[in-house]
Formats: C-alpha cells, structure tokens, sequence
C-alpha cells in the first residue's frame, strides 16, 4: 500500500534559491493561524513506494511536443464529469509558484489591461472566461485576476498538499491549499505548473510522486488538469529537462492536455528567463504583459500570457464551449 508521506514546504524567502515575491507585490497565500514559523527549506522525504527511475523518461524529446494541448477523449470524460459534478467551466484555477501567482500571469486580461493585436480571435476566450467570479458570487476577481488559492511564491509541488500554508480566510482547518482551491472555485479547469523551485530542492522521485498525486487529486475532484512544462533554470539544465520530461510523462499517462510552455520560450532572448534572478520569466519594460505586439513579445510572461489564451481557446473548441 502506498504510504502517505509528511509534506515538508519551503522557506518563503531564500534569495536566488527559491521563487520570491517580486517587490511591490502581496504574498497571493498566507500560512494557516495556526502556523508560527515559515516551512523549513528541508526537503519532502524521498517516497518509499513506486521508485522512479529516470531512465523511463529519457527517450522524451521534449521539443517534439507541440505548444497547444488536444484535447483525448480521457479528457473529455473527466470534462464531462466536471459538468456533471455542477463545476463551472467558464472558472479555471491558477496552480503553482511564482510565476503562475505573479501579476504578471494573466492579470491584465481580467482587469482590460491588453491589446490582443493581430490575436483578436482571443477575445471570445476573454469574454468566456472574464467577468465569472471565481469563488462565487460577491468575490470580486476571475479566472484571470485571481490569484489562487493554490499558487504562491515559494511553493513547489509538495506545497499545495500541505495544510500549513492553507489561507485560513477561504480554508477549512486541516485543508491542503490545493483542495481548498477546488472546493472553494469549483473550477471545470486547472493549469498547473510547477518545477522551478523543484528543481533546486527536490530530487526526481520526489517531484514525480508530488506532481502525480496533483494530477490524481484533481480529476478525483472532478477538475481537468492541464499541465504545462517550464522555462528551465539554467543553472540545473539536466535537472530541468528531466523535470520537463516527468511533467510529459505524466501528461502522457493520464491523456491529459499539455502546454509546452519550454517549447515556446526557445526563440526569445534568453529563453525568455531573467538571468539576473534565473527563476522569473522576462517583463517587457513597461511592464504590460497583456500587450500582444512584436516588442512585448520579446519578454517570457507576455509569451506565456499569449500561448495560455491560445491553450484555453483551443480546449473552449475541442470541449465544444462557448459563452452562450
């Protein structure tokens, strides 16, 4: 029988080690009232049970895989469940770290700060998506705006099963992050993407196992995960594509849709990472990240912003959504 194993979250702030809140920004999640220190930067221990061996991935070519998601029918079984569990399928959950809880991800379009461009098909999903409420009714924030219940800086995939960093506001007491965030927004959607503070404190085995029981937890509550690889940090370039080839594999053994979010980034400066920081994607100059023009597409999170709108028109076609 697989073990339930202790979840042990990282420090909040650790420098260049671990994904910080940029400066001017508020922690998107607040540790429990219960909890009087930060988690310690000690690693979740190894699992016991279903050893991974990094061999099983390494035939993965991780740029063979196309930026947008298709939609199998797995995953219009688990949207159907969604749908019949009452789940909104105009909500979608934020699941992640820093880069996924940053304003910079999203934000704009759920605020009318954005210029879709030569992009204008995308408004359809703005408008399919925008303007719901994402905790229901009298919350304030969409899909877009919201910062997740399940999303903070510091996080990797371990956090979110640990009630430790719960917000006590929304949460129930011994809740994880990651099931208050369903039960609170009943979302039809989660896109998820971690592996950035996961590559520096956790090994293979442990990055496998958590992200797996993410995936496994969501379609237990009836919400259809679409993973997303990552930039990569490039002092571990080994560790980040194999990370990148579990998050495949995974995607791949659940038949679920996948945005390669690596793949994208290839041609932008950099990799469209800040190399000062090495954790955070690349901001255009005057910071608009919702601008779909040649200069704001230079940086990593207006790309990121594009290929998500992309990704979730593309799953608004396949599942046969629409605003009406």
């Amino acid at each position: 029988m697989r073990r339930r194993f202790i979840v042990v979250t990282l420090l909040l702030a650790l420098g260049s080690a671990a994904c910080t809140t940029p400066a001017g920004s508020t922690p998107t999640a607040t540790p429990s009232a219960t909890s009087t220190v930060a988690p310690t930067a000690t690693s979740p221990a190894t699992p016991e049970a279903a050893a991974f061996d990094p061999a099983s991935v390494a035939g993965i070519d991780v740029a063979a895989f196309p930026v947008l998601p298709t939609v199998s029918e797995q995953a219009r079984a688990i949207f159907a469940a969604s749908r019949a569990a009452d789940h909104n399928p105009r909500i979608f959950s934020k699941i992640g770290d820093c880069m996924t809880a940053a304003p910079a991800f999203l934000t704009p379009f759920g605020g009318g700060d954005y210029t879709l461009g030569e992009y204008g098909s995308l408004q359809s999903v703005v408008d399919f998506f925008g303007g719901v409420p994402a905790r229901g009714e009298g919350f304030a924030l969409d899909s877009f705006a919201n910062p997740g219940l399940a999303a903070a800086s510091g996080y990797n995939v371990a956090s979110v099963h640990d009630p430790t960093w719960a917000d006590p506001n929304w949460c129930r007491a011994g809740e994880s992050p990651l099931d208050c965030e369903y039960r609170v927004s009943r979302p039809g959607l989660a896109i998820i993407m971690f592996g950035t503070n996961d590559a520096y404190y956790l090994e293979a085995a442990q990055f496998d196992h958590y992200l797996r029981q993410v995936v496994e937890q969501s379609i237990a509550s009836d919400v259809l995960p679409v993973l997303s690889t990552f930039p990569g940090r490039p002092e571990y370039p080994e560790k980040s594509l194999l990370f990148n080839q579990i998050i495949i594999q995974i995607a791949l053994d659940h038949d679920l849709p996948l945005i390669n979010l690596w793949l994208a980034l290839q041609d932008l400066p950099d990799g469209g990472i800040n190399l000062d920081e090495t954790i955070h994607l690349t901001v255009p100059e005057d910071g608009r990240t919702g601008v779909f023009d040649e200069a704001h597409l230079q940086a990593g999170y207006t790309v990121r912003n594009l290929i998500t709108l992309q990704a979730l028109q593309a799953l608004q076609q396949q599942l046969g959504l629409n605003a009406g």
